[in-house]
């Protein structure tokens, strides 16, 4: 489709605002004056002594009398953004689709005045009707382009055989041209037909997932990242064990428009066990009108656990005091420390409430969902974590070695965009309590 698509969104199906409807003086306005006036709504007044039929059929009148000259403005730009598409001749008055500027609009009240005049009223909001019209003509115009561009080729094709042939053959080869011309139009039909199928159903999910689209995903699921990067630059958490009594997880970053670095700190009975060092680059944003994508590309240098002897060192008294001498030993191990490249991607499932998240680097692959119970009324203020890992390298795993485990986690917004807090189930034994910091 060529040409800049209408978009008016600001107004969508409106009704009349009530102190227009309500009765002044216990006297309706429209009824009274004859005419109503409003920025967002073209209208329609009809009158009538003889029946409600016949007032309908007078606001039908009214109302396309309001909107000729915008029905008439949006299909003169689209022909415009079209024309070198279209033959010099083409106008306004060439379009297939007729009547269009009545199409979708019922009458939205009557009324029976004491004198037993009927009354009748219609009411549209314009961004929406500008948009049905665009729609409309947007096909139309498709329809038409293409019909001329196989009308010139039958017409090229009919020249060539009227050299070739003798005039005794026109009449037969114009009976084939003729059929081709018809099965031509059975596609076109076919074709137009698919696309209205294809719009309504786009349209379809965008209302009712209206809610769920305007929910990005957070950057972090149980433990892996997603494709997306927080919307503050600065950020932190911290995962509580409250059978031990203890920390964790330390996690801090800066974000920056598309780039995020961020150090984590895991450590069991407050004795650090491994680190890393993350930095994510998000290649591609959200896109998408349904389905939302988002993928992003990084590197990972993390630290295995601590060899039993440094781990020793440390749970000692005042091991953690010679924690930076102890660290530089265990990097002297060319099998403690380990750099990876990863991959994310999520994509939103509207229908579902869900954004599936898929995250590899070579010591794991995880595959998660985030399900929001109640996007229309909550938005993601409530939102339930499933991630499944399989773990290959030895040295993540938990303590029964497990290779692959789930992970379960239910997360609360109390402050968007600053604070959330998430009750976790973590390696197939901890209970957690996250509490996440943004600024």
């Amino acid at each position: 489709m060529h040409g800049r698509p209408f978009d008016l969104e600001e107004i969508i199906g409106t009704t009349l605002i009530d102190d227009i409807l309500t009765p002044q003086n216990g006297n309706l306005e429209w009824v009274t004056t004859g005419e109503l006036s409003s920025d967002t709504l073209y209208y329609g007044i009809g009158k009538s002594t003889e029946s409600q039929e016949a007032a309908d059929h007078d606001a039908l009148l009214s109302f396309a009398q309001h909107v000729e000259v915008s029905v008439q403005s949006i299909a003169t730009q689209q022909i415009e953004e079209n024309k070198d598409r279209l033959e010099e001749n083409y106008s306004y008055e060439s379009l297939v689709s007729t009547n269009m500027n009545l199409r979708s609009v019922k009458i939205t009240t009557r009324h029976l005045s004491n004198d037993s005049t009927f009354y009748s009223l219609i009411s549209y909001g314009k961004s929406t009707y500008h948009r049905l019209v665009t729609q409309e003509i947007q096909i139309s115009l498709e329809a038409n382009i293409r019909k001329q561009e196989l009308e010139h080729q039958a017409t090229e094709a009919l020249r060539a055989d009227s050299l070739r042939h003798k005039i005794t053959m026109d009449s037969l080869a114009l009976g084939r041209k003729q059929a081709v011309i018809d099965s031509l139009d059975h596609i076109l039909k076919m074709d137009e037909a698919r696309l209205r199928q294809e719009q309504d159903r786009v349209e379809l999910i965008k209302s009712q997932s209206a809610a769920f689209l305007k929910i990005k995903p957070r950057y972090q699921l149980i433990d892996a990242p997603t494709a997306s990067t927080p919307r503050t630059w600065i950020y932190a958490s911290a995962r509580w064990n409250p059978d031990t009594e203890d920390i964790r997880h330390i996690k801090t970053g800066v974000s920056i428009w598309l780039i995020s670095a961020e150090t984590n700190v895991w450590a069991t009975e407050s004795v650090i066990e491994q680190s890393d060092l993350t930095l994510k680059l998000q290649l591609l944003p959200e896109r998408g009108e349904i389905y939302k994508v988002s993928l992003a590309f990084g590197w990972v240098d993390y630290i295995s656990a601590f060899s039993p002897e440094n781990h020793d060192r440390l749970t000692v008294d005042g091991g953690s005091n010679r924690f930076l001498s102890i660290l530089e030993d265990e990097l002297k191990d060319p099998y403690a420390q380990h750099s990876s490249f990863f991959a994310t991607g999520t994509v939103g499932i509207p229908q579902l409430n869900n954004h599936l998240s898929l995250y590899l680097d070579k010591r794991r692959i995880s595959l998660a969902n985030i399900w929001y119970p109640f996007p229309r009324n909550m938005g993601d203020a409530i939102s339930i974590i499933n991630q499944l890992d399989y773990i290959s390298s030895e040295y993540h795993r938990n303590r029964f070695n497990d290779e692959i485990q789930w992970q379960f986690g239910i997360r609360l917004i109390a402050i968007p965009d600053r604070f959330a807090t998430m009750i976790s189930y973590e390696d197939h034994e901890f209970w957690m309590l996250n509490f996440e910091f943004q600024y």
